[in-house]
């Protein structure tokens, strides 16, 4: 679609939006002034109405700042939300035969009164997770803006502020985004705070919970080694930039814990660093008793197939936010995912931790690996041994994601952690043994998965989710037209592969 023709599409796709969610306001508000439930129901329809309308105006006024796949992706967003908002009402109008006398309305309200307002309820409950279901699609490419080096942008975003305080969160991440923030504060944490703090172990993972001596508040630390032949520097450079990205996250958007800063562990006589803490803050909603996803694979843990898919979606969510932030993770595997449940959900929600080997997306690798089958099974053929082929990049985070996302579809461990023996076996279910060749050409071990996939997962998932898993196996391969050209995703914001993510994973 040429530029010209995709200004004319956002104006009227953006204008139809506006008129649904106009209409399905004023739909609403006809039952303000029933019963509590039906009334709070309308808060939060409206609620989420007003956050989704100033960010469609938003959109229309920096629309020139990006560039045309960037509108694309926004203009099949906005379809989908056009489509929700049309089907919403239509079911809110054939509820009330709405019909312009007056009359014939308080008749049909005093009906559905009686019905104890049940099939309004219904609505308004669809309603609202319609829109919020949305917001999550939409999420992904609204913080990707803010990723764009745009004056123009800044100066939109400013004046949303005063318009929104939600946009004071867009300001406070796209601050955190710039290389040289205009708010500098410390990332460093005295280390006598752990030192004598409470410690818990977290089964199958190396974070750990912490409750620091005279606090109630427990934390999850992620502890990341200091090579000794890296240049110290460079390292700390990467750590204070981590730190201070993640001090601006929502946890419940970006599906990672908020850093409240870090820790320096350094050798007594010379004090050159030897590790960094990373101390992450648990939301007051979220149970202090995490569990890494290996835990949650290898109890079988009961769980609806809804929870499997949102599991999927929050786990890719996490990695697409990691790389919006300008670091590639290194370590995605299902022991550096956790688990906390809430008071609505045993399953609970997930976040992404085990930063272990994290670095800028840009920034220098020395291609150092190791051996690990339990670790190696998660990565790249090119990225597996001693000595890496390959320099890191983002779509080696997909892989990753690609064979987590084959565990979780399955719902089985790949990796078995049996009582008495104390290093990790391949699970039964897998298929092969560390004595199979999968294990000594890495090429026939994502073979095995994708193999995997193709197999197992349409009767357990769908097809769409295999299209996924595969996708994610395969986005190395020459002729991936996803993600296998490299060169395509090398833009100064890097926001391409931002786009291709959301539009071919999330």
């Amino acid at each position: 679609m040429e530029v010209a023709g995709l200004a004319l599409a956002i104006v009227a796709m953006t204008d139809l939006c506006l008129k649904y969610g106009t209409k399905l306001i004023e739909a609403c508000v006809t039952f303000k002034g029933a019963e509590t439930e039906i009334n709070e129901r309308v808060l939060c329809v409206e609620s989420h109405w007003k956050r989704t309308k100033t960010q469609l105006d938003f959109i229309r006024r920096i629309w020139k700042g990006l560039d045309e796949e960037h509108q694309m992706i926004q203009i099949r967003i906005l379809e989908v939300l056009n489509y929700k908002l049309n089907t919403i009402i239509s079911k809110l109008d054939k509820l009330l035969k709405m019909r312009s006398d007056n009359q014939v309305i308080r008749r049909q309200v005093t009906k559905v009164k009686r019905s104890k307002y049940v099939l309004v309820k219904e609505c308004l409950d669809e309603s609202i997770e319609d829109l919020a279901s949305w917001q999550k699609m939409f999420d992904p490419s609204w913080f990707l803006i803010l990723k764009v080096s745009s004056p123009f942008i800044d100066q939109e975003l400013k004046r949303s502020k005063l318009a929104a305080s939600s946009f004071t969160s867009a300001l406070g991440l796209r601050d955190a985004l710039r290389e040289q923030p205009l708010q500098k504060v410390s990332v460093f944490l005295p280390a006598d705070g752990l030192e004598t703090a409470q410690t818990r172990e977290i089964p199958f993972t190396t974070a750990k919970c912490v409750l620091r001596a005279g606090s109630d508040k427990w934390h999850v630390v992620n502890c990341i080694s200091c090579d000794p032949e890296a240049d110290i520097s460079l390292v700390i450079k990467d750590v204070r930039e981590l730190a201070r990205k993640l001090s601006s996250v929502d946890p419940f958007i970006f599906g990672i814990l908020q850093c409240r800063g870090v820790v320096r562990v350094v050798e007594p006589s010379s004090g050159k660093p030897l590790s960094f803490d990373f101390v992450f803050q648990i939301p007051r909603e979220l149970s202090n008793e995490p569990k890494s996803l290996r835990e949650y694979l290898s109890s079988g843990f009961n769980h609806t197939l809804t929870d499997r898919f949102q599991l999927a979606k929050q786990l890719a969510k996490s990695i697409s936010y990691v790389h919006t932030l300008g670091f590639v993770h290194k370590n995605v595997r299902p022991e550096t995912v956790l688990g906390f449940q809430t008071n609505n959900s045993a399953f609970g929600l997930f976040f992404l931790v085990g930063f272990e080997k994290v670095r800028t997306a840009d920034g220098r690798t020395r291609r150092l690996g190791d051996s690990a089958w339990e670790k190696n099974l998660y990565r790249h053929p090119h990225r597996q041994g001693l000595n890496p082929e390959s320099i890191y990049t983002m779509q080696h985070d997909i892989y990753s994601l690609g064979v987590c996302l084959l565990e979780i579809g399955l719902w089985e461990s790949f990796v078995s952690y049996e009582k008495g023996i104390t290093a990790p076996l391949p699970a039964a279910t897998f298929g092969i043994t560390l004595e199979s060749p999968e294990f000594r050409q890495p090429v026939l071990l994502k073979e095995h998965l994708i193999a995997l996939a193709k197999r197992d997962i349409p009767l357990r998932m769908g097809e769409r989710y295999k299209e996924v898993v595969v996708n994610c196996l395969t986005c190395l391969d020459e002729d991936n037209t996803d993600f296998g050209d490299q060169s395509e995703f090398e833009d100064q914001d890097g926001v391409l592969v931002g786009l291709k993510y959301i539009e071919k994973v999330y």
